[in-house]
């Protein structure tokens, strides 16, 4: 075997690197790709307030029947809590215990509008440090102890020892605190503590206060103040995985039914659950959309190191042969190239496995099953590849040209994948790519599959039309080339399989690529409004929007009003978001942009559905505007509804707090620092795409399509290179025989070309028609929009010219490489 492979090094070296690669592409990819999706989970958690994160245990006194009567009693009963989590959730969530006891909220009877809510946390002793007086004591009788924070004692105007009376109780001031900033957990949650918060509430004539204090948690757990115990456990975001996100999506539900189950007033109180939600429907269509690629990747990679084994078999073939004659057995002949080929790619993939683990991220079941099965489909190929080459004695073969028939089983093996590319892409329609159905993340590959089938089927009919239209011509070379090719045309079956696949679904991985980038940038310009937003905390002055359109750089400049308001209409009126804007000279302004703006009416406003039965009504702000509404409207660039009604008036002049703008960021930026000192966000299209592209879901997406679609293109020329040098002899002794009668190494080219071109033509328009369509064909199934945070079934307005280009150039490439090697093909051992 060693001297067999040392005979033909050259075809053997190139069977190690293709399965080297192959090997280290399948094993590293993976892991990449679940480091990426790790990052994701960790960057949602982590952006998320903790306090919606963590799984909070409420127990309301209301419905207690043995209340707990001390603060040591209710730290107790957190361990019967973290003992009754799920596995899967007790893996996530820290030990920092975070105890709290809140009474009702009562009114301040000395201070106008205020109210107080009292509060003991376990941990309050490391998150606060006292700066005047002292901490709160035991109570007396009513009265309480009670601590603020300094900033909220200055805003309402409240010192040490000042008396606060309540609803049948008073509290006294005893201290003042400031928060220690290392105590993140405990300021997520209890922020109260240290804010006053104000609000109108609907009915109410004028602003409510609402403070939080701290007192003593044995005083209050033992009052009549109908208390309410808090159990907060906090997440660890590094602990949630994309493997056990599911398993802690479950656990929170488990634990949700334990926590309800114990008994009347106790509630679980989480969003983990509706987060992990949402990033498991993310996941699931990442996941399933890179299980095309990569399937498709590994069928061509598969095909096309099958190639390289046919090529090493054909080039043994003349000394397995001899071997034959001289007496071997089948069995040894077949022994003989199986063990050349095992010790090409056995090590081969060995050593791709090895460097994958230079790459970081978590090992998954592929990253230890993919190299050893490409390496065991090399060596099976091989043996059946040489068992029917050789099964027949050498004086029994037949190397005519005569057409074999294709067998019943072959025939019933190629409706079955036609039938199940044409159904899996049915069901990928109707059900959608992210169900988890395996057979739904392989129906485009094998959709790709039986479109090669159809091409290899349909093969020989436009090339017999080809020969027979050349050969009424002038010239010999257009005939003798495409004879050739005719010749060629029982050896196409496995480039074909490996090419169409190739071309289709990397021409589909292209237009992906274009289709996120489209999505996300249609979304930049949704979330912005304008190429240049820029938002003021208050109107802005008429000379302060004519300094800005006049600077150098600003090519146009929008002023609009974007606000909160009440539409008067019923008891109570409807909260709504009002846009004052001039619509014309605002579709001027993003005119080539991916928006698209509601029609101004002649007069009146446009609203939203709720509003559009009314005659009239009024609005009180930017200022007192009495709504005529002319037509509806459901959503505007740049305004965020959030469930309320939306308003589109005309400008109003004077009360702009918004301008949208087009022209250069920098300069805009000068202006509005110059004019506007403070209280300016300036916010940009590009900025805004930057952050969206930079999601790590969408990021990892997008570099695992780039990384396949180039490896399905270089593996695709690898192929249409192995299946060139394969019929290399007996080209190189059909061009001796052709040098003899005349033929220039020029014509040779040309020959050469004609050879190869009805393969790579007819296998790239399949390729190309398919991939093209392959958007349409799954429809709906596979979403985009949802990389960019637009809403679902959102149409992406990505073009197919990466697809094109995709596939022209492999196929460019291919046929220039023919054209240029043509003249070159030499016959005699590699």
């Amino acid at each position: 075997m060693i001297r067999l492979l040392n005979a033909h090094k050259g075809v053997a070296a190139l069977l190690s690197v293709l399965v080297l690669s192959v090997s280290l592409l399948i094993a590293a990819l993976p892991r990449m790709l679940e480091a990426s999706y790790d990052e994701a989970a960790h960057r949602l958690l982590s952006s998320n307030p903790p306090q919606l994160t963590s799984l909070t245990v409420s127990l309301s006194t209301s419905y207690w029947a043995q209340p707990l009567e001390t603060a040591q009693q209710a730290v107790a009963k957190d361990g019967e809590w973290r003992a009754a989590l799920p596995p899967a959730l007790r893996q996530v969530t820290s030990d920092e215990k975070l105890v709290s006891i809140e009474s009702e909220r009562r009114q301040i009877w000395n201070k106008r509008n205020h109210h107080l809510t009292l509060l003991w946390v376990s941990s309050s002793d490391s998150a606060v440090r006292y700066v005047k007086g002292r901490p709160p004591g035991p109570k007396k009788g009513t009265r309480f102890d009670v601590a603020f924070a300094s900033s909220v004692a200055a805003q309402v105007g409240i010192k040490v020892g000042d008396v606060l009376r309540l609803d049948g109780l008073t509290a006294r001031v005893t201290g003042l605190y400031e928060p220690i900033t290392g105590a993140k957990a405990f300021w997520a949650h209890y922020d109260a503590l240290g804010r006053v918060i104000k609000d109108l509430p609907r009915g109410a004539m004028e602003e409510q206060m609402y403070l939080a204090g701290l007192t003593d948690g044995d005083s209050l757990a033992s009052s009549h103040t109908r208390p309410v115990y808090r159990w907060s456990m906090t997440l660890k975001p590094e602990a949630v995985t994309a493997r056990n996100a599911e398993a802690v999506r479950a656990g929170v539900t488990d634990f949700g039914h334990r926590v309800t189950d114990d008994g009347a007033g106790v509630s679980l109180s989480t969003n983990l659950d509706r987060l992990m939600t949402q990033f498991l429907d993310r996941l699931s269509l990442t996941r399933a959309l890179m299980s095309v690629l990569l399937g498709a990747l590994i069928v061509v990679c598969v095909g096309t190191n099958a190639l390289a084994v046919r090529l090493l078999t054909e080039r043994v073939r003349g000394d397995l042969t001899l071997m034959r004659a001289r007496g071997a057995s089948l069995r040894q002949v077949v022994l003989m190239a199986t063990g050349a080929a095992a010790l090409m790619a056995v090590p081969a993939a060995l050593a791709g496995y090895l460097i994958s683990y230079a790459v970081p991220g978590p090992v998954t079941p592929i990253v230890h099953i993919g190299p050893a099965l490409l390496a065991a489909a090399a060596v099976a190929f091989c043996a059946a590849w040489v068992a029917g080459a050789h099964r027949k004695p050498l004086d029994q073969r037949r190397d005519d040209i005569v057409a074999a028939r294709p067998s019943p089983r072959r025939i019933a093996f190629e409706v079955l994948v036609v039938a199940l590319g044409v159904g899996g892409v049915q069901l990928l329609r109707s059900r959608g790519l992210g169900t988890g159905d395996p057979l739904l993340a392989f129906a485009p590959m094998l959709l790709a599959l039986a479109v090669a089938i159809v091409t290899l089927r349909v093969y020989p009919l436009p090339l017999r039309a080809l020969v027979g239209l050349t050969a009424r011509g002038r010239t010999a070379s257009p005939y003798l080339g495409l004879t050739m090719a005719a010749r060629a045309a029982a050896s196409v079956a496995l480039p074909v399989l490996t090419l169409v696949p190739a071309l289709s679904i990397g021409a589909y991985g292209a237009a992906t690529v274009q289709g996120i980038d489209a999505a996300q940038r249609q979304a930049a310009w949704q979330r912005i409004g304008a190429e240049i937003r820029v938002e003021v905390d208050r109107n802005i002055p008429a000379g302060v929007v004519d300094k800005i359109q006049r600077t150098p750089g600003v090519d146009a400049v929008v002023p609009a009003s974007v606000g909160g308001t009440t539409a008067e209409v019923g008891f109570g009126g409807r909260p709504a978001t009002l846009v004052a804007v001039d619509l014309e000279a605002y579709r001027r302004l993003v005119a080539g942009s991916p928006l698209t703006l509601p029609r101004a009416p002649d007069s009146g406003a446009l609203v939203s559905r709720n509003l559009s039965g009314m005659e009239s009504f009024d609005v009180a702000w930017p200022t007192h505007i009495s709504v005529v509404p002319k037509g509806t409207v459901a959503s505007f660039p740049g305004v965020d509804v959030a469930g309320q009604e939306l308003i589109v008036v005309p400008p109003v002049k004077g009360k702009a707090n918004t301008l949208l703008v087009r022209g250069d960021a920098d300069a805009v930026r000068a202006a509005v620092k110059t004019g506007i000192p403070s209280g300016a966000v300036v916010r940009t299209v590009d900025g805004e795409f930057a952050a969206v592209s930079a999601e790590p879901l969408a990021a990892a997406l997008l570099t695992g399509l780039k990384v396949i679609t180039l490896a399905l293109a270089v593996y695709a020329l690898i192929g249409v290179a192995i299946a060139f040098v394969s019929r290399a002899p007996e080209r190189s002794r059909a061009h001796a025989l052709l040098a003899v009668l005349g033929v220039t190494g020029r014509q040779t080219r040309f020959l050469t070309l004609l050879e190869v071109a009805p393969l790579l033509v007819l296998t790239t328009c399949a390729g190309i028609a398919l991939g093209l369509g392959l958007p349409k064909l799954l429809g709906g199934g596979v979403d985009l929009a949802a990389y960019a945070g637009l809403p679902p079934g959102t149409p992406s307005l990505a073009s197919q010219t990466p697809a094109l280009v995709f596939a022209v150039c492999v196929v460019l490439i291919a046929l220039v490489g023919s054209y240029l090697g043509g003249g070159h093909a030499k016959s005699g051992r590699s």
